[in-house]
């Protein structure tokens, strides 16, 4: 499961809602894009019971804009300063919990989220280019179904981000 979070209004903020957009329907995996109120899909989520959740959304990372890192629980709730109602740090916790997923978060550094101002030229680049990286991970991680495959596939995904 993909679960994209961030305004559309707010510039960069818009990264993980345009992703999850971007990803829907062209990867096979259940896709959410939860703009800026993620905590509406997490019974949706809870329900759906998938082995790994990936979070999409921009994160201040202390970082050059357009940069991407992928974070594990622990680091989200260490880093994930939120804008969104409920923290993410809370969500990921529950879900884990939950559903005894695998949880990531792809987190892209912004360089504003500025309301009623477009995404910067950085932050789109960033985007397309994490949405190619995406394209051509995801097929990998949806074709293992065995029992440690949720923590293959955050491996496989580190792997291939560790190249950013």
């Amino acid at each position: 499961m993909i679960i994209g979070v961030g305004n559309p209004m707010r510039g960069d903020d818009a990264f993980g809602s345009s992703l999850a957009q971007r990803l829907a329907g062209r990867i096979a995996a259940h896709v959410i894009d939860a703009e800026d109120v993620p905590e509406s899909y997490l019974w949706t989520a809870i329900a759906a019971q998938p082995d790994t959740i990936l979070f999409l959304d921009a994160v201040d990372l202390g970082a050059a804009p357009g940069a991407a890192a992928l974070l594990d629980p622990e680091q989200i709730a260490c880093r994930c300063v939120s804008t969104h109602h409920v923290p993410l740090a809370m969500m990921v916790e529950v879900l884990r919990r939950e559903t005894g997923a695998s949880v990531a978060l792809l987190a892209m550094q912004p360089s504003h989220i500025e309301f009623a101002r477009p995404m910067s030229p950085t932050s789109s680049a960033a985007l397309s280019c994490l949405e190619g990286l995406l394209m051509d991970v995801l097929p990998l991680l949806t074709e293992d179904s065995h029992a440690g495959a949720a923590s293959a596939r955050m491996r496989i995904l580190a792997e291939r981000a560790a190249s950013w």
